[in-house]
C-alpha cells in the first residue's frame, strides 16, 4: 500500500517537474517570438489598438512602413534604434503590400504571341493604344496565355513599339 502511494506521489512530482521544465524552456514558442512582433505588441499598442495596424494590411510597401515607424517615433513612440529594423521587417512581412514584379513587354510578346502566329503580323500593325488594348483582349479571348496583371505592360510595349508614327 505504501508502495502505491509513493508511486503516485512520484508520478505527480515527475509530471509537475516536466510541466515546469516545459514552461521554462527557452526554445518554447513564446521565447522564439519575432522581435518585431514583440516590439509591435509592447510599444505600438501603448497608444492604439493592433487593429490600427492590421487595417493597413496589403497597403504599405517596406519603405512606407519605415515611414510610418519614423512618424510614430516623431510622435513619441519609445523605440530604440536597434528595434526599428526588426519592427519594419515584421510589419512588412506580416502586413506589407505584395509587390508585383515588373513585366517585360517584349519578352511577354515573344513568349505569349509567337505561340500562335509569326510576330511579323504584329510588327506590321500601327495601332493606337486603345486599338492595341482591343487586339490584346481579342487574343486573350482566343487563348493567349497572358495574365490580367501583365496586360498593361504588354499593351504599353506594343503601343510604344508598334504604335502610330
Amino acid at each position: 500500500m505504501i508502495w502505491k502511494v509513493c508511486s503516485r506521489v512520484a508520478t505527480v512530482i515527475a509530471f509537475a517537474s516536466l510541466a515546469y521544465a516545459v514552461t521554462q524552456n527557452p526554445s518554447s514558442p513564446a521565447a522564439t517570438q519575432d522581435p518585431g512582433q514583440v516590439t509591435l505588441n509592447r510599444d505600438c499598442t501603448t497608444c492604439h489598438s493592433l487593429a490600427e495596424v492590421t487595417k493597413f494590411k496589403g497597403y504599405y510597401n517596406r519603405d512606407q512602413w519605415a515611414d510610418v515607424v519614423r512618424a510614430m517615433r516623431a510622435y513619441g513612440a519609445q523605440l530604440k534604434d536597434a528595434e526599428v529594423t526588426p519592427l519594419v521587417d515584421y510589419l512588412f512581412k506580416t502586413y506589407g503590400k505584395v509587390e508585383t514584379p515588373a513585366v517585360d513587354g517584349k519578352k511577354l510578346l515573344e513568349s505569349s504571341c509567337s505561340g500562335c502566329h509569326d510576330l511579323s503580323l504584329v510588327t506590321g500593325l500601327k495601332l493606337s493604344k486603345a486599338e492595341w488594348q482591343d487586339q490584346v483582349d481579342r487574343m486573350i479571348g482566343k487563348g493567349a496565355p497572358v495574365e490580367d496583371a501583365q496586360i498593361p505592360a504588354l499593351v504599353d510595349y506594343l503601343f510604344k513599339t508598334y504604335g502610330p508614327q
